[in-house]
């Protein structure tokens, strides 16, 4: 469900998700996963506000953070859903508030 802010037109998410990084992967965890989770068009902002875990993997690190998401326009959780299963590397949404 999307939460808007009155004094701001955009609507704002706030979502924990599980994101795979691969080893190597240029800069920190919690920076590449901000760019990755700020790829897809379709999500206009996205700032990681909290680690939850971080679990090694062989070839990838998987991490659990929970993000704000921005969006230009109030949307629904389903739509939230699938705007988010458009990242790359993106394991699961555990939650969505």
């Amino acid at each position: 469900m999307a939460v808007s802010n009155t004094t701001d037109p955009e609507s704002t998410t706030i979502a924990v998700v599980t994101i795979r990084i691969p080893c190597g992967a240029e800069g920190d965890l919690v920076t590449d996963a901000e760019k990755r989770l700020s790829r897809p068009e379709t999500i206009d902002d996205v700032t990681i506000d909290e680690l939850d875990s971080i679990e090694p993997q062989l070839s990838a690190t998987l991490i659990t953070v929970e993000i704000t998401v921005r969006w230009a326009t109030a949307i629904g959780e389903e739509e939230i859903r699938d705007r988010l299963a458009g990242v790359s590397g993106l394991e699961s949404v555990r939650r969505i508030a």
